[in-house]
Protein backbone atom coordinates (compact mmCIF):
# COMPACT_ATOMS: atom_id res chain seq x y z
CA UNK A 1 0.00 0.00 0.00
CA UNK A 2 1.29 3.46 -0.91
CA UNK A 3 1.98 5.50 2.22
CA UNK A 4 3.29 8.91 1.15
CA UNK A 5 1.13 11.63 -0.46
CA UNK A 6 0.77 10.90 -4.17
CA UNK A 7 1.92 13.75 -6.42
CA UNK A 8 0.11 13.51 -9.74
CA UNK A 9 0.51 15.53 -12.92
CA UNK A 10 -2.48 15.53 -15.29
CA UNK A 11 -1.99 15.68 -19.05
CA UNK A 12 -4.41 17.78 -21.11
CA UNK A 13 -3.00 18.71 -24.53
CA UNK A 14 0.02 18.21 -26.74
CA UNK A 15 1.33 21.55 -25.48
CA UNK A 16 1.99 19.86 -22.12
CA UNK A 17 4.65 17.47 -23.45
CA UNK A 18 7.66 19.67 -22.86
CA UNK A 19 6.65 20.34 -19.27
CA UNK A 20 5.95 16.64 -18.65
CA UNK A 21 9.47 15.70 -19.68
CA UNK A 22 10.98 18.59 -17.72
CA UNK A 23 9.28 17.57 -14.46
CA UNK A 24 9.36 13.80 -14.90
CA UNK A 25 11.30 13.31 -11.66
CA UNK A 26 9.14 15.59 -9.52
CA UNK A 27 5.83 13.74 -9.66
CA UNK A 28 4.95 10.16 -8.74
CA UNK A 29 2.75 9.40 -11.73
CA UNK A 30 1.04 10.98 -14.70
CA UNK A 31 -2.71 10.82 -15.22
CA UNK A 32 -4.46 10.86 -18.59
CA UNK A 33 -8.11 11.06 -19.53
CA UNK A 34 -9.25 7.99 -21.47
CA UNK A 35 -10.44 10.00 -24.47
CA UNK A 36 -6.97 11.51 -24.90
CA UNK A 37 -5.34 8.09 -24.62
CA UNK A 38 -7.72 6.59 -27.18
CA UNK A 39 -7.18 9.45 -29.63
CA UNK A 40 -3.41 9.96 -29.15
CA UNK A 41 -2.19 6.55 -28.03
CA UNK A 42 1.16 6.77 -29.79
CA UNK A 43 2.00 10.18 -28.30
CA UNK A 44 0.88 9.00 -24.86
CA UNK A 45 3.17 5.99 -25.17
CA UNK A 46 6.08 8.35 -25.89
CA UNK A 47 5.35 10.29 -22.71
CA UNK A 48 4.84 7.20 -20.58
CA UNK A 49 8.11 5.71 -21.81
CA UNK A 50 10.16 8.66 -20.56
CA UNK A 51 8.36 9.11 -17.26
CA UNK A 52 10.23 7.59 -14.36
CA UNK A 53 7.36 5.71 -12.77
CA UNK A 54 3.75 4.98 -13.51
CA UNK A 55 0.63 6.28 -15.16
CA UNK A 56 -3.10 6.33 -14.45
CA UNK A 57 -5.92 6.38 -16.98
CA UNK A 58 -9.14 8.07 -15.88
CA UNK A 59 -11.88 6.03 -17.64
CA UNK A 60 -14.23 9.06 -17.76
CA UNK A 61 -17.39 6.97 -17.91
CA UNK A 62 -19.30 9.82 -16.27
CA UNK A 63 -19.26 11.69 -19.60
CA UNK A 64 -21.93 9.33 -20.93
CA UNK A 65 -24.35 10.71 -18.35
CA UNK A 66 -24.15 14.13 -20.03
CA UNK A 67 -26.49 15.16 -22.79
CA UNK A 68 -25.06 14.33 -26.21
CA UNK A 69 -24.33 18.04 -26.83
CA UNK A 70 -21.64 17.93 -24.13
CA UNK A 71 -19.57 15.40 -26.08
CA UNK A 72 -20.21 16.81 -29.55
CA UNK A 73 -17.65 18.67 -31.63
CA UNK A 74 -17.67 22.46 -31.97
CA UNK A 75 -19.87 22.32 -35.05
CA UNK A 76 -22.41 20.14 -33.17
CA UNK A 77 -22.66 17.83 -36.17
CA UNK A 78 -21.17 14.77 -34.53
CA UNK A 79 -19.49 13.33 -31.46
CA UNK A 80 -15.91 14.42 -30.80
CA UNK A 81 -13.35 12.22 -32.52
CA UNK A 82 -11.57 11.50 -29.23
CA UNK A 83 -14.84 10.28 -27.66
CA UNK A 84 -15.65 8.16 -30.73
CA UNK A 85 -12.19 6.55 -30.54
CA UNK A 86 -12.77 5.74 -26.86
CA UNK A 87 -16.25 4.38 -27.52
CA UNK A 88 -14.71 1.91 -29.95
CA UNK A 89 -13.06 0.28 -26.92
CA UNK A 90 -16.34 0.01 -24.96
CA UNK A 91 -19.38 -2.30 -25.23
CA UNK A 92 -21.38 -1.86 -28.41
CA UNK A 93 -24.61 -1.53 -26.39
CA UNK A 94 -23.24 1.57 -24.66
CA UNK A 95 -22.21 3.14 -27.96
CA UNK A 96 -25.63 2.46 -29.46
CA UNK A 97 -27.35 4.22 -26.56
CA UNK A 98 -25.11 7.26 -26.85
CA UNK A 99 -25.29 7.54 -30.63
CA UNK A 100 -29.08 7.26 -30.58
CA UNK A 101 -29.29 10.08 -28.04
CA UNK A 102 -31.23 7.91 -25.56
CA UNK A 103 -28.69 8.37 -22.78
CA UNK A 104 -27.87 5.87 -20.06
CA UNK A 105 -30.15 4.73 -17.27
CA UNK A 106 -29.03 2.85 -14.19
CA UNK A 107 -30.90 -0.24 -15.40
CA UNK A 108 -29.24 -0.15 -18.82
CA UNK A 109 -25.75 0.19 -17.32
CA UNK A 110 -26.43 -2.58 -14.84
CA UNK A 111 -27.40 -4.91 -17.71
CA UNK A 112 -24.00 -4.42 -19.38
CA UNK A 113 -21.83 -3.98 -16.26
CA UNK A 114 -19.77 -7.14 -16.76
CA UNK A 115 -18.85 -6.14 -20.31
CA UNK A 116 -18.21 -2.52 -19.37
CA UNK A 117 -15.90 -3.45 -16.50
CA UNK A 118 -13.95 -5.87 -18.68
CA UNK A 119 -13.59 -3.38 -21.53
CA UNK A 120 -12.41 -0.56 -19.25
CA UNK A 121 -10.01 -2.85 -17.37
CA UNK A 122 -8.50 -4.11 -20.63
CA UNK A 123 -8.20 -0.56 -21.98
CA UNK A 124 -6.36 0.71 -18.90
CA UNK A 125 -4.06 -2.29 -18.71
CA UNK A 126 -3.25 -2.92 -22.38
CA UNK A 127 -3.95 0.06 -24.65
CA UNK A 128 -0.77 2.02 -23.97
CA UNK A 129 1.37 -1.10 -23.92
CA UNK A 130 0.38 -2.01 -27.48
CA UNK A 131 1.97 1.23 -28.69
CA UNK A 132 5.06 0.59 -26.56
CA UNK A 133 5.37 -2.78 -28.30
CA UNK A 134 4.91 -1.25 -31.76
CA UNK A 135 7.69 1.24 -31.03
CA UNK A 136 9.79 -1.61 -29.57
CA UNK A 137 10.24 0.28 -26.31
CA UNK A 138 9.49 -2.98 -24.53
CA UNK A 139 12.56 -4.62 -26.14
CA UNK A 140 14.75 -1.75 -24.99
CA UNK A 141 13.37 -1.93 -21.44
CA UNK A 142 13.87 -5.68 -21.35
CA UNK A 143 17.45 -5.27 -22.58
CA UNK A 144 18.09 -2.60 -19.94
CA UNK A 145 16.62 -4.81 -17.23
CA UNK A 146 13.98 -2.22 -16.38
CA UNK A 147 10.33 -3.00 -15.80
CA UNK A 148 8.04 -1.25 -18.25
CA UNK A 149 5.52 1.43 -17.36
CA UNK A 150 2.33 0.17 -15.79
CA UNK A 151 -0.74 1.69 -14.13
CA UNK A 152 -0.25 2.94 -10.60
CA UNK A 153 -3.98 2.39 -10.14
CA UNK A 154 -6.75 0.90 -12.21
CA UNK A 155 -9.90 2.99 -11.91
CA UNK A 156 -13.18 1.10 -12.55
CA UNK A 157 -16.06 2.63 -14.52
CA UNK A 158 -17.76 5.25 -12.36
CA UNK A 159 -20.76 7.54 -12.50
CA UNK A 160 -21.30 11.03 -11.15
CA UNK A 161 -23.88 12.04 -8.56
CA UNK A 162 -25.79 15.13 -9.71
CA UNK A 163 -27.40 17.73 -7.48
CA UNK A 164 -30.85 17.18 -9.01
CA UNK A 165 -30.89 13.44 -8.26
CA UNK A 166 -33.53 12.04 -5.91
CA UNK A 167 -32.59 9.83 -2.96
CA UNK A 168 -33.41 6.77 -5.05
CA UNK A 169 -31.23 8.03 -7.91
CA UNK A 170 -28.31 8.67 -5.56
CA UNK A 171 -28.66 5.17 -4.08
CA UNK A 172 -28.88 3.54 -7.53
CA UNK A 173 -25.82 5.30 -8.99
CA UNK A 174 -23.77 4.66 -5.85
CA UNK A 175 -24.70 0.96 -5.98
CA UNK A 176 -23.43 0.88 -9.55
CA UNK A 177 -20.18 2.52 -8.47
CA UNK A 178 -19.66 -0.13 -5.81
CA UNK A 179 -20.64 -2.98 -8.14
CA UNK A 180 -18.16 -1.68 -10.71
CA UNK A 181 -15.40 -1.52 -8.09
CA UNK A 182 -16.02 -5.07 -6.82
CA UNK A 183 -16.18 -6.57 -10.34
CA UNK A 184 -12.92 -4.82 -11.30
CA UNK A 185 -11.33 -6.12 -8.11
CA UNK A 186 -12.23 -9.65 -9.18
CA UNK A 187 -10.48 -9.15 -12.53
CA UNK A 188 -7.26 -7.73 -11.09
CA UNK A 189 -4.16 -9.67 -10.18
CA UNK A 190 -1.72 -7.43 -8.31
CA UNK A 191 -3.00 -4.03 -9.46
CA UNK A 192 -4.23 -1.45 -6.99
CA UNK A 193 -7.86 -0.63 -7.69
CA UNK A 194 -9.00 2.91 -6.86
CA UNK A 195 -12.62 4.01 -6.99
CA UNK A 196 -13.66 7.47 -8.16
CA UNK A 197 -16.41 9.67 -6.71
CA UNK A 198 -17.59 12.59 -8.86
CA UNK A 199 -20.20 14.95 -7.43
CA UNK A 200 -21.81 18.35 -7.74
CA UNK A 201 -20.72 20.33 -4.68
CA UNK A 202 -24.33 20.54 -3.51
CA UNK A 203 -24.00 16.87 -2.50
CA UNK A 204 -21.82 18.09 0.38
CA UNK A 205 -25.07 19.37 1.91
CA UNK A 206 -27.00 16.13 1.32
CA UNK A 207 -27.25 13.73 4.28
CA UNK A 208 -28.46 10.89 2.06
CA UNK A 209 -25.28 11.13 -0.01
CA UNK A 210 -23.17 10.69 3.13
CA UNK A 211 -25.24 7.64 4.04
CA UNK A 212 -24.50 6.14 0.62
CA UNK A 213 -20.78 6.91 0.93
CA UNK A 214 -20.76 4.95 4.17
CA UNK A 215 -22.66 2.09 2.52
CA UNK A 216 -20.16 1.97 -0.31
CA UNK A 217 -16.95 1.96 1.71
CA UNK A 218 -17.84 0.38 5.07
CA UNK A 219 -16.75 -3.08 3.94
CA UNK A 220 -13.96 -2.19 1.48
CA UNK A 221 -11.36 -0.53 3.77
CA UNK A 222 -7.86 0.56 2.73
CA UNK A 223 -9.19 1.66 -0.64
CA UNK A 224 -7.96 4.70 -2.54
CA UNK A 225 -10.72 6.93 -3.87
CA UNK A 226 -10.25 9.74 -6.39
CA UNK A 227 -12.52 12.62 -5.45
CA UNK A 228 -13.74 15.23 -7.93
CA UNK A 229 -16.09 17.93 -6.67
CA UNK A 230 -17.44 20.22 -9.38
CA UNK A 231 -15.62 23.58 -9.54
CA UNK A 232 -14.59 23.26 -5.89
CA UNK A 233 -12.08 25.26 -3.86
CA UNK A 234 -12.36 24.80 -0.10
CA UNK A 235 -10.68 28.17 0.52
CA UNK A 236 -13.51 30.12 -1.11
CA UNK A 237 -16.53 27.77 -1.25
CA UNK A 238 -18.34 29.22 1.75
CA UNK A 239 -19.01 28.04 5.31
CA UNK A 240 -21.72 25.44 4.65
CA UNK A 241 -19.71 23.70 1.93
CA UNK A 242 -16.59 23.75 4.09
CA UNK A 243 -18.53 21.98 6.85
CA UNK A 244 -19.85 19.41 4.37
CA UNK A 245 -16.41 18.82 2.87
CA UNK A 246 -14.89 18.21 6.30
CA UNK A 247 -17.75 15.84 7.10
CA UNK A 248 -16.90 13.88 3.95
CA UNK A 249 -13.21 13.69 4.91
CA UNK A 250 -14.20 12.53 8.40
CA UNK A 251 -16.37 9.82 6.87
CA UNK A 252 -13.51 8.60 4.69
CA UNK A 253 -11.34 8.50 7.81
CA UNK A 254 -13.94 6.44 9.69
CA UNK A 255 -14.20 4.00 6.77
CA UNK A 256 -10.38 3.78 6.56
CA UNK A 257 -10.23 4.84 2.90
CA UNK A 258 -7.69 7.15 1.31
CA UNK A 259 -9.07 10.10 -0.71
CA UNK A 260 -7.01 11.66 -3.52
CA UNK A 261 -8.18 14.98 -4.98
CA UNK A 262 -8.58 14.56 -8.74
CA UNK A 263 -8.36 18.35 -9.27
CA UNK A 264 -6.94 20.25 -6.30
CA UNK A 265 -5.13 23.43 -5.34
CA UNK A 266 -2.95 24.37 -2.41
CA UNK A 267 -5.82 23.80 0.00
CA UNK A 268 -5.73 20.13 -1.03
CA UNK A 269 -1.95 19.95 -0.69
CA UNK A 270 -2.09 21.24 2.89
CA UNK A 271 -4.58 18.48 3.72
CA UNK A 272 -1.93 15.93 2.65
CA UNK A 273 0.32 16.93 5.56
CA UNK A 274 1.15 14.01 7.84
CA UNK A 275 -0.13 15.86 10.93
CA UNK A 276 -3.64 16.41 9.55
CA UNK A 277 -6.17 13.93 10.97
CA UNK A 278 -8.91 14.12 8.33
CA UNK A 279 -6.56 14.20 5.42
CA UNK A 280 -6.05 13.67 1.73
CA UNK A 281 -3.55 11.17 0.36
CA UNK A 282 -2.67 12.84 -2.92
CA UNK A 283 -3.54 15.59 -5.39
CA UNK A 284 -3.55 15.81 -9.18
CA UNK A 285 -2.83 19.06 -11.01
CA UNK A 286 -2.48 20.08 -14.61
CA UNK A 287 0.30 21.99 -16.34
CA UNK A 288 -0.26 25.58 -15.23
CA UNK A 289 -3.92 25.26 -14.29
CA UNK A 290 -6.63 22.75 -13.39
CA UNK A 291 -6.61 23.25 -9.64
CA UNK A 292 -10.38 23.11 -9.80
CA UNK A 293 -12.51 22.11 -12.74
CA UNK A 294 -16.13 21.97 -13.77
CA UNK A 295 -17.53 18.52 -14.51
CA UNK A 296 -19.83 19.54 -17.35
CA UNK A 297 -17.83 21.08 -20.22
CA UNK A 298 -18.40 24.78 -20.81
CA UNK A 299 -16.97 27.18 -23.37
CA UNK A 300 -13.77 28.86 -22.30
CA UNK A 301 -13.54 32.59 -21.80
CA UNK A 302 -11.07 34.94 -23.41
CA UNK A 303 -7.47 33.89 -22.66
CA UNK A 304 -5.67 36.18 -20.22
CA UNK A 305 -2.17 36.26 -18.77
CA UNK A 306 -2.06 34.69 -15.33
CA UNK A 307 0.76 34.33 -12.85
CA UNK A 308 0.97 31.96 -9.88
CA UNK A 309 1.71 34.13 -6.85
CA UNK A 310 3.52 31.66 -4.62
CA UNK A 311 3.09 33.36 -1.22
CA UNK A 312 -0.71 33.35 -1.75
CA UNK A 313 -0.68 29.96 -3.53
CA UNK A 314 -3.07 31.34 -6.12
CA UNK A 315 -3.18 32.03 -9.85
CA UNK A 316 -3.84 35.72 -10.34
CA UNK A 317 -4.40 37.86 -13.38
CA UNK A 318 -1.05 39.38 -14.22
CA UNK A 319 -2.29 42.89 -13.39
CA UNK A 320 -3.38 41.77 -9.91
CA UNK A 321 -0.01 40.15 -9.22
CA UNK A 322 1.87 43.21 -10.49
CA UNK A 323 -0.28 45.48 -8.30
CA UNK A 324 0.55 43.43 -5.19
CA UNK A 325 4.25 43.79 -6.00
CA UNK A 326 3.79 47.51 -6.61
CA UNK A 327 1.93 47.94 -3.30
CA UNK A 328 4.82 46.24 -1.54
CA UNK A 329 7.46 48.50 -3.06
CA UNK A 330 8.93 46.19 -5.68
CA UNK A 331 8.92 48.93 -8.32
CA UNK A 332 10.03 51.77 -6.04
CA UNK A 333 12.35 53.94 -8.15
CA UNK A 334 14.44 54.87 -5.08
CA UNK A 335 15.78 51.30 -4.99
CA UNK A 336 17.74 49.70 -7.82
CA UNK A 337 16.07 47.15 -10.05
CA UNK A 338 18.81 44.70 -9.13
CA UNK A 339 17.97 45.03 -5.42
CA UNK A 340 14.29 44.59 -6.21
CA UNK A 341 15.09 41.36 -8.04
CA UNK A 342 17.07 40.13 -5.02
CA UNK A 343 14.14 40.98 -2.73
CA UNK A 344 11.80 39.18 -5.11
CA UNK A 345 13.90 36.01 -4.95
CA UNK A 346 14.08 36.23 -1.15
CA UNK A 347 10.39 36.89 -0.53
CA UNK A 348 8.26 35.95 -3.54
CA UNK A 349 9.72 33.19 -5.70
CA UNK A 350 13.21 31.84 -6.15
CA UNK A 351 12.38 29.25 -8.81
CA UNK A 352 14.64 28.60 -11.80
CA UNK A 353 12.08 30.00 -14.24
CA UNK A 354 11.77 33.31 -12.41
CA UNK A 355 15.55 33.65 -12.26
CA UNK A 356 15.79 33.02 -16.01
CA UNK A 357 13.08 35.59 -16.74
CA UNK A 358 13.85 38.37 -14.25
CA UNK A 359 17.63 38.00 -14.00
CA UNK A 360 18.93 41.13 -12.25
CA UNK A 361 16.16 43.49 -13.31
CA UNK A 362 12.68 43.40 -11.74
CA UNK A 363 11.26 45.14 -14.82
CA UNK A 364 11.74 41.84 -16.68
CA UNK A 365 8.83 40.49 -14.63
CA UNK A 366 6.62 41.95 -17.38
CA UNK A 367 7.64 39.01 -19.63
CA UNK A 368 4.92 36.99 -17.88
CA UNK A 369 2.46 39.45 -19.44
CA UNK A 370 3.70 39.25 -23.03
CA UNK A 371 0.70 39.26 -25.37
CA UNK A 372 -0.37 39.62 -28.99
CA UNK A 373 -3.50 41.28 -30.42
CA UNK A 374 -6.37 39.32 -31.93
CA UNK A 375 -9.91 40.07 -33.03
CA UNK A 376 -13.24 38.48 -32.21
CA UNK A 377 -16.61 39.11 -33.76
CA UNK A 378 -18.84 41.07 -31.40
CA UNK A 379 -22.45 42.18 -31.79
CA UNK A 380 -21.33 45.44 -33.35
CA UNK A 381 -18.47 44.12 -35.42
CA UNK A 382 -14.85 43.09 -34.73
CA UNK A 383 -13.52 43.60 -31.19
CA UNK A 384 -9.77 43.82 -30.56
CA UNK A 385 -8.29 41.94 -27.62
CA UNK A 386 -4.90 40.65 -26.47
CA UNK A 387 -3.98 37.08 -25.65
CA UNK A 388 -0.87 35.55 -24.06
CA UNK A 389 1.98 34.68 -26.41
CA UNK A 390 3.11 31.08 -26.61
CA UNK A 391 6.25 32.11 -24.73
CA UNK A 392 4.35 33.82 -21.90
CA UNK A 393 2.03 30.84 -21.51
CA UNK A 394 4.97 28.45 -21.42
CA UNK A 395 7.07 30.31 -18.85
CA UNK A 396 3.98 30.84 -16.69
CA UNK A 397 3.23 27.12 -16.79
CA UNK A 398 6.82 26.17 -15.93
CA UNK A 399 6.82 28.71 -13.09
CA UNK A 400 3.54 27.18 -11.86
CA UNK A 401 5.01 23.67 -11.78
CA UNK A 402 8.15 24.90 -10.05
CA UNK A 403 5.85 26.40 -7.42
CA UNK A 404 4.07 23.07 -7.06
CA UNK A 405 7.38 21.29 -6.47
CA UNK A 406 8.18 23.91 -3.82
CA UNK A 407 4.77 23.50 -2.20
CA UNK A 408 5.03 19.70 -2.06
CA UNK A 409 8.39 19.99 -0.33
CA UNK A 410 6.83 22.27 2.28
CA UNK A 411 3.84 19.98 2.78
CA UNK A 412 6.10 16.99 3.40
CA UNK A 413 8.75 18.72 5.55
CA UNK A 414 6.82 21.27 7.63
CA UNK A 415 4.36 20.76 10.45
CA UNK A 416 0.71 21.64 9.96
CA UNK A 417 1.13 24.55 12.37
CA UNK A 418 4.02 25.96 10.34
CA UNK A 419 1.95 25.67 7.15
CA UNK A 420 -0.99 27.47 8.76
CA UNK A 421 1.25 30.21 10.16
CA UNK A 422 2.89 30.76 6.76
CA UNK A 423 -0.47 30.92 5.04
CA UNK A 424 -1.90 33.42 7.50
CA UNK A 425 1.22 35.60 7.39
CA UNK A 426 1.23 35.73 3.57
CA UNK A 427 -2.43 36.70 3.34
CA UNK A 428 -2.07 39.26 6.09
CA UNK A 429 0.77 40.88 4.17
CA UNK A 430 -0.20 40.52 0.51
CA UNK A 431 -3.99 40.17 0.45
CA UNK A 432 -5.34 41.37 3.83
CA UNK A 433 -8.94 41.58 2.57
CA UNK A 434 -8.93 37.75 2.30
CA UNK A 435 -7.16 37.13 5.61
CA UNK A 436 -10.38 36.36 7.49
CA UNK A 437 -11.36 33.70 4.94
CA UNK A 438 -7.98 31.98 5.18
CA UNK A 439 -7.88 32.27 8.97
CA UNK A 440 -11.28 30.58 9.25
CA UNK A 441 -10.17 27.82 6.85
CA UNK A 442 -7.08 27.13 8.98
CA UNK A 443 -9.19 26.97 12.14
CA UNK A 444 -11.55 24.48 10.52
CA UNK A 445 -9.07 22.12 8.86
CA UNK A 446 -5.62 22.62 10.38
CA UNK A 447 -5.60 24.05 13.94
Amino acid sequence: MIKTPIKLLRYNTGNDKKAFVKFKNDFDAVIFNATIVAYSGSSIADLVSVHKNQYIIDPQTYIFQHSVSAIQNKEKNGIKKSVVKYMEQLPRELCNAIESGKGLTQEYISSMMDDLVQCVYKFEMDFVNQFLSEKEYDKYLKYAGVSGPHPMFVIPPYFMIKKEYSKNDISSWMRLNKESYLKTKQLSTNELIASQIVIDKELLLNDHFFKEIKNMFKDIPETYVFLWIDDFDSFSCGEEYQIGYKKLLELFYECNVYPVMAYGGYDSLVLCNKNIKYKLYGVAQSVGYGEKRQITPVGGGLPVNKYYFLPLHARLKFGEAAQILRDNGYFDLRITNKQHSIDYYNNICNCKQCREVIKNDIDNFVAYNESVPFSINGKNGPVNRNRPTTYASFISAIHFLNCKVNEWESIINKSKDQLADDLRESYRKYLPMEFGTIDNWCKKYVD
